[in-house]
């Protein structure tokens, strides 16, 4: 199995879909990086990944965050592969979060740890 983690601010307001019985939270994290050149000055790249979290934590996410907000995901990563109308080949790769830390002042509202299967209330028991 994979796994990915990742630090990062929300690009904007997630998005809270509902899919069948449940609902899913898709965000963008701006996630930082900074490396130092041969000469040694120091440089800021910044990266954008894709997310969606599932059921009680997409309704979580999208209560006490929005846009600027840190969160921490653990994730696992999917490729997926498609040919579009003009035969072009595309892939993209989309991370599902399995469990996510609020960081910063939202946490006060909830647990700062929630696995994505539980709500916050179950997190307390």
């Amino acid at each position: 199995m994979n796994s990915c983690n990742f630090i990062g601010r929300l690009a904007q307001n997630p998005e809270l879909v509902p899919v069948d019985s449940t609902h899913v939270a898709r965000f963008t994290l701006a996630v930082e990086d900074y490396r130092r050149s041969r000469d040694g000055k120091k440089t800021k790249r910044v990266d954008y990944f894709d997310f969606e979290a599932w059921d009680s934590g997409a309704t979580t996410i999208c209560k006490y965050c929005q846009k600027g907000d840190e969160l921490a995901v653990f994730t696992t990563g999917r490729q997926y592969k498609w040919t579009d109308s003009d035969g072009n080949r595309n892939s993209k790769v989309k991370f599902r979060v399995n469990k996510f830390k609020l960081i910063g002042a939202h946490t006060r509202n909830t647990e700062s740890e929630v696995p994505i299967d539980e709500s916050p209330e179950k997190a307390k028991a």
